[in-house]
């Protein structure tokens, strides 16, 4: 710090310049003009790509009568709401605390006290997370008192924020949260509140953007500009032709009084966040059933063609492929990377 004061032609120090420790030196480097990092040696090491599913998948998690608590992954959640909108990976403990504190109230466990300090400063013990700029060594949650004070930046280490740039990456971060910790919530609506609409499913979210333009009347009505996806009905059309509406994965054909009925079902879903391409190697032809269990990542395809459970590993069944139906081989390895099997 003294060679600091000097270096901006601060004159020398006295004693009582250094006050009562780490927190004066750390605000008087601030004034100053310095930017304050903490460095924290409890980083994951391991390769890229697979350490951060691991540690997500053993969040240190207080527990409540036997129950995990949810602060931690409902406070990751928020954050890679941040990320997937464009959002700086750190953020000062204020807007952390007014963003994450609704959520906790909404998700959390009702016996639980609304803390979001616990999870901006103990999410630095799982190692992709940290805490820049407070004044603070003790391994407890700081004072409240003092995040308000020094209004801290946190948020993903520059490694972690890195990786949840790929969506297939963030999408299986997303699901790991969800199915580790959250299992028994509404996921639609605390992926909307978090602002990662479209993780839930296969298919994602046809409504690629979208804002209000304003309110009318007393029942509170507004007028909506979106843009929405337009699908081509013929691509559709085709897979269920080129199958005769017989389905990839059981092989069951379903006779209404109107004939054959099967779904197009997109590989990588065109919506957001997935994104997909809308052509024939990005579809299969389903029954009703596999379509869903498809959507909702509990059944996956293989790199040798067999359809698994994303939850066992077993084999459920063999896709039947046409010989002119050539698949897109990297949407099957995106959608198997939100099933948690790709790296």
């Amino acid at each position: 710090m003294v060679a600091a004061h000097e270096h901006v032609g601060g004159g020398a120090l006295t004693p009582s310049d250094f006050g009562d420790g780490q927190r004066t030196m750390i605000l008087q480097l601030r004034r100053l003009g310095f930017e304050i990092t903490r460095v924290d040696s409890r980083r994951p090491s391991g390769h890229a790509g697979t350490s951060l599913f691991d540690v997500l998948d053993r969040l240190s998690t207080h527990r409540l009568g036997g129950i995990p608590s949810r602060h931690k992954p409902l406070a990751l959640l928020w954050a890679i709401g941040r990320l997937a909108a464009g959002q700086p990976r750190l953020m000062d403990w204020r807007e952390f605390r007014d963003g994450v504190t609704p959520i906790l109230h909404s998700y959390g466990l009702p016996e639980s006290r609304l803390s979001p300090e616990h999870p901006f400063w103990h999410l630095r013990s799982d190692g992709l997370w940290e805490v820049n700029g407070l004044a603070w060594s003790r391994t407890k949650t700081p004072p409240l008192t003092l995040l308000d004070n020094d209004n801290p930046l946190a948020g993903f280490t520059t490694d972690a924020a890195s990786r949840l740039e790929d969506t297939a990456i963030r999408g299986r971060a997303v699901r790991t949260l969800l199915t580790r910790y959250l299992v028994q919530l509404d996921h639609t609506a605390l992926l909307g509140d978090v602002g990662l609409h479209g993780y839930d499913t296969a298919a994602g979210n046809d409504r690629w953007a979208g804002f209000a333009e304003g309110l009318q009347g007393e029942a509170a009505r507004r007028e909506v500009t979106a843009q929405l996806i337009v699908r081509d009905p013929q691509i559709a059309q085709s897979v269920k032709a080129l199958y005769d509406h017989r389905c990839q994965i059981c092989g069951v054909r379903l006779q209404t009084r109107n004939g054959g009925y099967s779904e197009a079902a997109h590989i990588r879903g065109l919506g957001v966040p997935h994104r997909g391409p809308d052509h024939l190697a990005n579809l299969l032809c389903l029954c009703p059933n596999d379509h869903v269990l498809f959507d909702t990542f509990t059944i996956y395809v293989d790199h040798e063609g067999v359809v698994r459970s994303a939850v066992d590993q077993s084999p459920v069944g063999t896709l039947h492929i046409h010989p002119q139906h050539i698949l897109d081989a990297e949407c099957l390895s995106y959608h198997r990377q939100l099933c948690g099997q790709d790296a």
